[in-house]
């Protein structure tokens, strides 16, 4: 019980550093402070945060399951986050920036296809193929 907020506390605390860095450090239009590759790993690490804590909290269900969940609730966060900012003032092309944290999503749902067994059992906290065996 207590690993479920732990996964949950940690993403929420690096959703709310995402939003504090992007409107610290403006959009587009301000190009010599906004690295694009930081948004987009910053987005990798909350997917991969985010991933973690909905396997703790949704165990019945499987990763097959998982990944689209995460991408449609990290994909929501992050389209929230670029409103908010774009509410605020902000310049530049509010869909440049949620392709960018979309390719971070992407990337942790495609890692988690791909990474050795081991790696994923510490990560989503079962075997990959668990639901698989009992099919």
């Amino acid at each position: 019980m207590q690993a479920r907020w732990v996964w949950t506390v940690a993403t929420a605390g690096v959703y709310a550093a995402i939003q504090l860095g992007s409107s610290w450090y403006g959009g587009f239009a301000d190009g010599v402070n906004f690295s694009p590759w930081l948004y987009a790993a910053g987005y990798f690490v909350f997917g991969s945060l985010l991933l973690g804590a909905v396997a703790r909290w949704w165990q019945g269900g499987s990763p097959a399951l998982w990944r689209p969940f995460m991408l449609s609730v990290g994909s929501l966060a992050a389209a929230l986050e670029i409103w908010s900012h774009a509410q605020s003032g902000f310049a530049g092309v509010p869909v440049d920036r949620w392709v960018l944290a979309l390719l971070g999503l992407l990337l942790v749902a495609l890692l988690a296809r791909l990474l050795p067994g081991r790696v994923i059992r510490l990560w989503l906290g079962l075997e990959r193929r668990q639901h698989d065996a009992d099919a």
